[in-house]
């Protein structure tokens, strides 16, 4: 599980920065969205986030 932090700017990529991984909510920092990107392995979830931040290794892609 990973939580992002987001600043948004509408004229560009969003500002993402990574800020924490937890295997149990409880142990997540308040925030006041959140967003869930849920699917099967190598299906391109961790390329979308790339992707949105126009960064390449915010989330770790795989190489398969």
């Amino acid at each position: 599980n990973m939580m992002i932090r987001t600043l948004v700017d509408v004229t560009g990529p969003l500002q993402l920065t990574f800020v924490t991984s937890a295997v149990d909510i409880s142990t997540l920092p308040g925030s006041p969205a959140e967003v869930a990107v849920v699917g099967r392995s190598n299906v391109g979830k961790s390329s979308l986030i790339n992707a949105l931040a126009n960064h390449k290794q915010l989330a770790r892609v795989s190489n398969t």
